[in-house]
């Protein structure tokens, strides 16, 4: 029995040496809750940033990854953040902007026409301050990352206003979606993302808004014959990080999440170009017509949505004023 203790206390004792024990309780695990389902884009992007930490921190950070809203709902994300529930999280803009409204300004419809112009507000002054508002949250904004531009898809073809008006449209959470909605003549039916197939087959609403890569993603072509490039607005996401946690990963820590969260950046910016033609091209292939919009259409739903822009909350007029 001492013969078996001691070899024990000695196994024991190399095991520390040659550091087995100690960097399996060294290792810091990084929960991240995604809504949305393997092979999107959010989640693509999502596992660069787990593969870079990983790799780059030798081991000392495991990035547990959630997707499909297995760990929780999309909007329990930014509140199991700011409890420290959660490590990190990429919320949807919607989800963010009912904690702060300023963030609706990401939702102005028709504001943004491209990815380059966006990116040139939100790497700009404008975007650093609405990451700095969310400190009063205790949540630390790391970032945005994106989803494509929002979409109209629809069981019939939309070509102008008229053609839109009247229908029963699905939105997802947001606000401004669904008052753009009704400004521009159609009625909002709010459906959470799991569940928007089977309520189109259904003929609960005539269409949805979504972006390219999830409506080709989750076959919209098997229930809707159409889908306008309206680009309403950028769908976006807001990358939040518990500021607690965050600080007690020390300067080394911190440079090499920030170097992580930078790769699953660029990779998504990267991405979302081609996952949008992919989705335009796989879509029209499997029936489904693919609408262009026209800079003169456009400036007909602008003026429609007039009394939206009107009615927006003051700070986000105030930012829109900085970035004109």
């Amino acid at each position: 029995m001492k013969t078996y203790l001691a070899f024990a206390a000695v196994a024991v004792m190399s095991l520390s040496v040659f550091g087995v024990p100690s960097t399996a309780q060294a290792q810091t695990e990084i929960k991240v809750p995604i809504e949305a389902p393997p092979g999107h884009i959010k989640t693509r992007s999502a596992i660069v940033f787990k593969n870079t930490l990983e790799k780059i921190s030798g081991g000392k950070y495991k990035v547990s990854l959630f997707p499909s809203g297995q760990l929780m709902a999309g909007k329990d994300e930014v509140p199991a953040v700011a409890r420290g529930q959660v490590q990190m999280a990429m919320p949807t803009i919607g989800y963010v902007s009912t904690f702060d409204p300023a963030f609706k300004l990401l939702e102005v419809p028709m504001l943004f026409e491209s990815y380059d112009a966006m990116e040139k507000v939100l790497n700009g002054p404008v975007g650093k301050e609405l990451l700095g508002r969310l400190s009063k949250k205790r949540l630390m904004g790391a970032g945005f990352w994106y989803d494509g531009f929002v979409a109209l898809w629809t069981k019939s073809p939309v070509r102008t206003l008229e053609d839109f008006k009247n229908r029963k449209i699905r939105v997802f959470p947001s606000e401004v979606l669904a008052k753009s909605t009704t400004a521009l003549g159609a009625a909002p039916t709010a459906i959470p993302g799991a569940e928007v197939f089977l309520a189109l087959k259904q003929g609960v609403a005539d269409g949805a808004w979504t972006t390219p890569p999830y409506g080709n993603r989750i076959k919209l072509y098997e229930v809707l014959k159409s889908v306008t490039k309206v680009n309403l607005f950028p769908f976006g996401y807001v990358v939040v990080v518990n500021p607690a946690w965050y600080k007690k990963q020390g300067a080394a820590g911190q440079k090499m999440i920030q170097t992580a969260l930078a790769a699953g950046k660029a990779y998504n910016l990267k991405e979302i170009t081609n996952s949008i033609a992919e989705a335009y091209k796989n879509v029209a292939a499997n029936g489904m017509e693919v609408v262009g919009f026209s800079k003169k259409e456009r400036a007909r739903w602008k003026k429609a949505l007039k009394p939206l822009y009107d009615g927006l909350d003051p700070k986000v007029k105030e930012l829109m004023k900085k970035i004109k």
